[in-house]
């Protein structure tokens, strides 16, 4: 009896002594939720809460190399079924139900791999307090993303995940609420870094949602744009990752990516590789394309220049470009196509020797003058050669008999000129451009030769061999010179 009566005495102090720690707490009251945030929910999550539990990254619209946390911007990927699902945000206070609403279709071709291709997503506006609801129309992977700060939300279905340096996509292969998982249709020949992209794209271009973030970059008035490109590496992609490499080994490469159900964001997806035989001789592109605002801008359709491919060897392009110093945003890159997704840079970290970078993926460094810049693009010893121009006379009227092509031109970077000396003959013009990287792909390279990098002038306008047969013959007098504006493709004899 006394032993109840003290087990009945401890119980009514450990009560008093709960209720006055309840009674000193001032916290919030916590709702019967134990995750919050913008959550989903319905028959397209199976009935199940999904949490948009990921920051999203983002970059100003004017692109520059600056990527900032954006807050209340949230996104997640997930697999949702064909049915609906209402958005909804948990506090520790209150659950806030929204309506999802003014939903339309956006088309997107900017900040996309090529200029052929496009990214599809859905739009659309959450208003507090609604009930109406998202209809997802097919099964398959999403990326799901809203913005508290102008209360609006995107949906995009990925239907690939896409290598940036050859532009091999891993497709949807199948998937469930756990797990989904994609790979490549064929091998890939893989050179160089890369980042892996969803549906082909670098970014969204939001022009409605202002970059707010001054402070990490970007101007007023620019607009934000989400990263869905991925960096690091393949075990762990991150929207600020570098640059990836994989050691192929000498082999083609099948790729795989699977998301697991569980982790935030990017951090479900991870992606393996494997061997699949023996890498084919390279291929190389017929085209290569310059651009950058240090040559005028980094628009495709209205900056990009084409450079002069070699006669005979197809991993080299060349042009004497103007190259201005001092340029916002300055740099240089490269692509077969003119568009991004297989374009290239050089490895700026590594520095230059003598004018010659490793290839890579960074912006070719501004110059320290601006002036006139023989460019070279050796994709057989993945070099990218910045260096004053080499222009020379080859033949009698240079009075070079021996056709060895050494007579330099002057250049005169004020004038935007640059000019030979005076014909010691009279006879047929001919002229070329030399550079330490214009070599054969040989596995001992040597030298061109003079012809395969060379170009007359033919009724006032520069004309480049390339790839063709002997160029029509301009006959000069003793006495005259050659002056070549290569910024705007004239030459005159006089």
């Amino acid at each position: 009896m006394k032993k109840n009566l003290l087990y009945l005495f401890m119980l009514l102090i450990g009560g008093v002594y709960f209720t006055s720690c309840n009674k000193d707490d001032n916290g919030p009251t916590v709702i019967d939720n134990p995750i919050y945030g913008m959550q989903i929910k319905g028959t397209a999550t199976g009935d199940e809460v999904l949490v948009l539990d990921a920051k999203q990254y983002v970059e100003p619209s004017s692109d520059y190399a600056v990527k900032a946390v954006r807050e209340g911007m949230m996104y997640g990927i997930f697999y949702l079924s064909a049915g609906e699902f209402a958005f909804s945000e948990v506090t520790a206070d209150e659950t806030i139900s929204y309506s999802a609403a003014s939903v339309e279709t956006v088309y997107q071709n900017a900040e996309v791999g090529t200029a052929t291709d496009s990214i599809m997503y859905k739009k659309g506006s959450l208003v507090s307090g609604g009930t109406d609801t998202y209809s997802i129309s097919e099964a398959g992977l999403y990326y799901v993303m809203t913005d508290k700060t102008t209360s609006q939300f995107w949906i995009m279905k990925i239907n690939e995940f896409e290598i940036s340096a050859t532009g091999d996509v891993a497709s949807y292969v199948s998937g469930t609420a756990e797990s989904a998982t994609f790979t490549t249709s064929k091998s890939v020949n893989l050179s160089g870094k890369f980042k892996v992209r969803i549906n082909k794209a670098w970014k969204f271009i939001l022009e409605d949602v202002p970059w707010t973030n001054l402070d990490a970059g970007g101007q007023d008035g620019d607009h934000c744009r989400p990263d869905i490109s991925y960096g690091g590496s393949l075990a762990d992609l991150t929207a600020d990752g570098d640059d990836i490499e994989v050691d192929n080994g000498g082999q083609l490469l099948n790729f795989t990516f699977t998301w697991t159900a569980g982790e935030k964001g990017i951090a479900g997806v991870v992606g393996t590789t494997e061997d699949a035989g023996e890498l084919p001789p390279p291929e190389y592109p017929e085209q290569m394309y310059m651009i950058g605002a240090s040559i005028g801008g980094w628009d495709w359709a209205a900056n990009s220049i084409e450079m002069i491919p070699v006669n005979s060897n197809p991993h080299l392009f060349w042009r004497v470009v103007w190259i201005e110093a001092g340029v916002t945003d300055a740099g240089i890159k490269f692509c077969q196509e003119k568009s991004w997704g297989k374009d290239f840079g050089v490895d700026a970290a590594a520095g230059a020797t003598n004018g010659v970078y490793a290839k890579g993926t960074d912006n070719v460094p501004d110059v320290a003058e601006s002036g006139y810049y023989t460019v070279v693009v050796n994709l057989a010893d993945e070099t990218i050669e910045i260096n004053p121009p080499s222009v020379n006379g080859v033949g009698p009227v240079f009075g070079d008999d021996t056709w060895a092509g050494n007579v330099e031109f002057t250049v005169d970077n004020a004038a935007k000129t640059i000019t030979s000396p005076a014909f010691s003959a009279d006879g047929e013009l001919r002229m070329c451009v030399k550079a330490n990287t214009l070599t054969t792909d040989a596995e001992v390279p040597s030298a061109i030769e003079w012809w395969q990098a060379e170009f007359i002038v033919l009724n006032g306008v520069i004309e480049y061999r390339g790839t063709g047969n002997d160029q029509e013959r301009v006959n000069v007098t003793a006495g005259q010179k050659v002056t070549l504006n290569f910024t705007d493709g004239t030459g005159t004899i006089e």
